[in-house]
């Protein structure tokens, strides 16, 4: 969640606050980083220190999903890792990121870290548009959202493996369960804070190493103890929402370093504590504009991305780079979508119309789903302290801040946290009422396909896919899968009030993002065609007469005593337009990118990798092909860190061990890989194009000059390939490595035929093909500091690894973070686009299914 609509009210309306957190010039976190000098060096404004180089990897978006990819690939320092951000990299709003409540009240949305869209005119919502903040910089919408850290029911991540059948990689509760824990590091709640709001805690469902820190408030409103037993009046549990159970109540755990009170998001967790990495780049305020394509192809008959186009802004210096292994987009739910239509993915009726030349017909941009929310409003008694003190109080705002700053405790830590999950059976009067209406949803199926197939125009690979998700939902109505998140807010709607957030989780409305314009800084057509589907105001109508039931249960009824918005008064049809008036984004969207196999209307397949293409992934939350009842934000680092592996596996290379000893970690003759510059004409092109001030060439061009450069592509290839063993020699490679880089053959996946394409992949130890390995690392020690700014003691990543030294290891498989695969790592065999790769033998009969998990610095 970012802010619900009636919070950036509150939030617009508030008072400025008597001191400016925002003149500190250091991250608390950070204060006793020894590396912190050095992180200007990696973080770049900089444009022209990249354009024209080549990266292995070239990532586009610094957000959540962004920078978890760039810190986990850049592990390898024999791999170059390019990360592009169009936001600024945060220094300058510092105290609005970092400090939880200050961060709620002083928002960023609306400001230049905010992409601050807006939808389309929503016809079921009052023809209103409606603000879709989102995040625009370092750490994305993890920089300045509300902070929910949460998991949704096993059945719903199991619903991603039902929707994606017989494919290499599972994406089921326990695979995408176990990413998140990697991404975590849990502290719990201390004995007297359980007792005194009735919260449940087990250690043991969480992750306790993960880059993000993720806890409780140091301060939480006395009030919110009634949260809890008022669930339990109405007969739910208290629950610890990481066992895979959503229905019940909880005090939802934050994204915050409960050690000094801090946000974690996915620039302090992954990228401030690193040590200096040479091989990792990451530029702010240059946006992705297109990926650009060679016009070759794999052996397989796959584009291959050649790299990636980007500037600050229309009219601005255009700059590009190129991607000698992958490009992955990260953009989100609409720069991702945006970015493959622009480069001419997409729908080829969408495309056609602004004249850009289709290389791949794909669905991109449809199956938008998001979570759509309002809030309703209660007095309280007088006296009753909430955070509209603070809100209106320039002395209380002064004295909080005061206490923040000398001992990281206090008001300006507090976020909100109280939620809970009721399923269809819980908001409906009885289970044989919640039967009845699921089997009226049964009845009338193809209807509502068919309608909804009308009113957006899907395509019929949508609509079959369509069809799979209702038949999943229809089912989650009598099972305990949470259908509505309700959330109390300790900020009223202008007074001394407390509210309480009904937000659907599932659906049945389904909408789209397209382009309308071929300036990518012409923000899409985002319609999320909110109520399109009559059923989703049903549910909400139910939700809402929930929330009264809540408000009413003891112990909240003590505090919650009369409805000020929208009154007790207003029901049925009146509360449904009151709805529909006053709702909006819950900030949760995604699926415009869906995994689903090709004929359901996906996108990527099971490795992320775009239908069609040999080197293109997106690695978001729009690849996700069904909502869930949790914020999306915990789920969004589990998909970036299984992604991260994926990519890895493709890329690694399993060798026999040597009789010999290997390098150190550190030492002299260990070498960190550097950038090198750009040899693809259509990237060097791109570059002259830019720099002389001409426009753009068309898709058409560029493909043209792809083939005229793919001409005697067999000896372009091995120039290039001497290229790279020339620019490796002079970063300081060890003196075997250009062997260990030279080994190739048609066996190990490289293809010298006359396409000269190139792909990765196992062969027999003896073939040693080229690839990349992965090996278990030597932790390199800890740190700790003193309190109030005292971390958790991490074991360090790799940054000195010598690729020489990676390859003489063998890979380790004791830990429990596996690599899921039936056959390969690579895409899925039985899709029909021509993915085949040979199998291990030998020694290595078998793919790897587990690796060790070696966890980036704690700050």
């Amino acid at each position: 969640m970012i802010f619900s609509t009636s919070l950036i009210i509150s939030i617009l309306s508030s008072t400025a606050v008597a001191f400016d957190p925002s003149k500190r010039e250091l991250h608390p976190h950070n204060i006793n980083n020894p590396h912190r000098s050095n992180f200007k060096r990696e973080i770049i404004s900089d444009a022209s220190k990249v354009d024209g180089n080549s990266y292995d990897f070239v990532i586009a978006g610094g957000g959540v999903a962004g920078l978890t990819l760039a810190a986990r690939l850049s592990e390898w320092s024999n791999v170059t890792v390019l990360c592009i951000e169009a936001g600024g990299d945060g220094s300058d709003v510092e105290a609005k990121i970092d400090t939880p409540g200050y961060s709620y009240l002083n928002s960023l949305t609306g400001s230049a870290y905010d992409w601050a869209y807006n939808t389309v005119a929503q016809t079921d919502s009052g023809g209103a548009t409606k603000y879709w903040p989102r995040g625009k910089g370092l750490g994305g919408s993890g920089a300045i959202n509300g902070m929910f850290w949460g998991r949704p029911s096993e059945p719903e991540f199991d619903a991603w493996a039902t929707l994606n059948p017989n494919t290499d990689e599972t994406w089921d509760w326990d695979e995408i369960n176990k990413y998140i824990k990697k991404s975590e590091n849990y502290t719990a709640p201390t004995a007297d804070v359980k007792s005194k709001f009735s919260m449940t805690s087990d250690p043991s469902l969480h992750g306790s190493g993960g880059p993000i820190q993720v806890g409780h408030t140091q301060y939480i409103f006395d009030e919110v103890a009634k949260w809890i037993p008022a669930w339990i009046t109405l007969g739910f549990q208290s629950i610890d929402n990481a066992a895979g159970v959503s229905r019940g109540a909880w005090l939802s755990t934050s994204t915050i370093n409960v050690k000094n009170q801090t946000r974690s998001d996915s620039k302090a967790g992954y990228i401030d504590p690193l040590p200096p990495r040479s091989n990792l780049v990451i530029l702010t305020g240059q946006q992705v504009t297109e990926v650009i394509f060679n016009g070759t192809k794999d052996a397989s008959g796959n584009i291959i991305a050649s790299g990636v186009t980007f500037q600050a802004s229309k009219g601005a210096q255009s700059y590009s780079v190129q991607a000698n292994k992958e490009v992955l987009l990260a953009g989100g739910t609409v720069g991702s979508p945006q970015i493959l239509q622009l480069s001419g993915i997409g729908p080829a009726e969408t495309l056609d119309g602004l004249n850009i030349d289709t290389k791949l017909d794909l669905p991109v941009g449809f199956n938008l789903q998001d979570h759509v929310s309002y809030s309703m409003y209660w007095s309280t008694p007088q006296g009753t302290f909430t955070w509209n003190n603070l809100s209106t109080s320039a002395d209380l705002k002064a004295s909080a801040q005061t206490e923040y700053d000398n001992y990281k405790t206090g008001l300006w830590t507090y976020v909100n946290e109280a939620v809970g999950y009721p399923s269809m059976n819980d908001v409906m009067d009885s289970e044989d009422e919640a039967t009845s209406y699921a089997t009226n949803i049964a009845d009338q199926m193809d209807t509502t396909v068919a309608n909804v197939k009308s009113w957006l125009d899907l395509p019929d690979t949508v609509v079959t896919g369509l069809k799979a998700q209702y038949n999943i939902m229809q089912q989650w109505f009598t099972s305990d899968v949470g259908q509505l998140e309700i959330i109390l807010t300790m900020l009223g709607k202008g007074g001394n009030e407390m509210g309480i957030q009904v937000a659907l989780q599932h659906p049945w409305s389904r909408g789209k993002i397209l382009i309308s314009s071929t300036d990518p800084f012409t923000q899409p057509d985002i319609n999320p065609d909110y109520f399109g589907v009559g059923y989703d105001i049903d549910i909400m109508s139910y939700g809402s007469a929930f929330a009264r039931r809540l408000a009413a249960a003891s112990p909240l009824s003590d505090v919650m005593i009369t409805e000020v918005y929208p009154g007790p008064t207003v029901t049925g049809d009146a509360l449904n337009n009151y709805t529909k008036t006053n709702c909006g984004t819950e900030y949760h969207p995604m699926g415009t990118c869906s995994m689903l196999p090709k004929d359901s209307g996906g996108v990527v397949d099971t490795t992320l990798t775009v239908y069609g293409t040999g080197n293109l992934r997106v690695i978001d939350t729009s690849i996700a092909p069904l909502h869930i009842s949790a914020h999306t934000m915990a789920v969004t680092y589990g998909i970036a860190e299984k992604a991260s592996d994926i990519i890895k596996k493709k890329h690694w290379k399993q060798v026999v061990q040597q009789n010999t000893t290997s390098t150190t970690a550190g030492s002299d003759e260990a070498s960190t890989a550097s950038a090198g510059k750009a040899t693809d004409t259509s990237v060097t092109n791109a570059n002259a194009d830019a720099a002389s001030g001409s426009s753009s060439l068309s898709s058409g061009a560029k493909i043209g000059i792809g083939i005229g450069v793919g001409i005697g592509a067999a000896v372009g290839l091995a120039a290039l390939i001497l290229f790279f063993c020339l620019r490796k020699k002079k970063t300081g490679a060890a003196a075997n490595e250009k062997g260990w880089y030279d080994q190739r053959n048609v066996q190990g996946g490289w293809d010298d035929g006359a396409a000269g394409a190139y792909k990765e992949g196992y062969a027999t130890p003896s073939h040693q093909p080229q690839a990349y390995p992965m090996a278990a690392f030597d932790n390199h020690g800890s740190s700790s500091v003193a309190a109030p700014f005292a971390a958790h003691s991490r074991t360090h990543s790799v940054d000195t690894m010598a690729t020489a030294d990676l390859a003489s290891r063998i890979p380790q498989s004791h830990s429990g973070y596996g690599l899921s695969g039936s056959s390969t790592p690579y895409r899925d065999d039985h899709s029909d686009d021509g993915h085949h790769y040979p199998a291990p033998q030998g020694a290595a009969a078998a793919w790897p299914t587990q690796q060790t998990y070696q966890p980036v610095n704690m700050r």
